[in-house]
């Protein structure tokens, strides 16, 4: 290998709060691969002026997350047909120097919910929000088999994205209000619930978007937040009595299908998991 190590990382804004580096570097070290992996804090002015750099340092590849997952596909050579399908980007890669676009959110979110013994075809799943990470988990799980509904604070948006996986897929996929009575009223026709956005990530932990009431004891709950490990939204149907999935799981399986593209490598999850909850812990 080259003296020099092969630079990866994610970028976004904010990113002070990403254990990405710890979990990708911590395999680095026990595979001992000459690899770098650093987080950068990049506003959306400065994105494109960014990824050229990138291009200067050959650099191997990013993952990209809050805001940049949709916006940054206007600066790339290509993107592959699951990424273009979805129209979100979570991982590129760098070929000297054409910039290759990817998404492995919705993979690593299925691979999580599997590890944990869930089937996905034929599962009738509500995902709340309508974001980029929403977008990736939404489209496979409908590639999946599954039945999606989708609630979202602004209801166009929803709107938007269930027409998109209609059209491209041939789903159907219904859309419900986001308040406590029309997520009320559907959680009987719920297997698992997805909460997608950001309500309940540190700082501001003492939010869920949505309240015991709301639950029942039959439907699996996951939460693609990581910090806090166990969410208000977990803890609240941890209580009701519902099964409970936390984002690590789905942070270091997108991660590990990130690796597969930038080194073509069988990434050790168990691995990249205890990393992330040993950093959580000491914080």
């Amino acid at each position: 290998m080259d003296k020099e190590p092969r630079l990866l990382g994610v970028i976004g804004h904010p990113i002070q709060h990403s254990l990405s580096p710890d979990m990708h570097n911590a395999v680095f070290k026990k595979l001992n691969l000459n690899c770098s992996y650093s987080a950068y804090d990049v506003t959306s002015e400065k994105l494109e002026s960014f990824l050229e750099e990138c291009i200067e340092k050959r650099f191997g590849g990013l993952n990209v997350t809050t805001p940049h997952k949709v916006d940054v596909i206007k600066y790339l050579d290509s993107v592959d047909e699951n990424a273009r399908r979805i129209n979100a980007v979570n991982t590129i890669k760098f070929n000297e120097k054409i910039k290759i676009g990817y998404n492995t959110d919705g993979v690593g979110c299925i691979n999580a919910l599997r590890e944990e013994g869930e089937k996905i075809k034929g599962k009738r799943i509500l995902v709340l929000g309508a974001g980029g990470a929403a977008r990736a988990i939404t489209f496979q799980c409908a590639l999946e088999g599954a039945e999606i509904i989708i609630s979202n604070r602004t209801r166009e948006n929803a709107i938007n994205l269930s027409k998109e996986i209609r059209e491209k897929l041939g789903r159907r996929v219904l859309v419900v209000n986001y308040s406590e009575k029309s997520i009320k009223d559907i959680m009987p026709q719920t297997d698992i619930l997805i909460n997608t956005t950001t309500v309940g990530m540190h700082p501001k932990a003492n939010r869920s978007p949505i309240t015991a009431d709301t639950l029942r004891k039959e439907v699996t709950v996951m939460d693609i937040v990581y910090n806090p490990v166990e969410t208000l939204l977990l803890k609240t149907a941890k209580r009701k009595g519902c099964k409970t999935i936390d984002g690590v799981g789905m942070l270091a399986h997108q991660g590990a299908e990130s690796l597969k593209i930038w080194l073509n490598l069988k990434a050790p999850v168990d691995e990249m998991k205890k990393t992330v909850l040993e950093k959580l812990k000491a914080r």
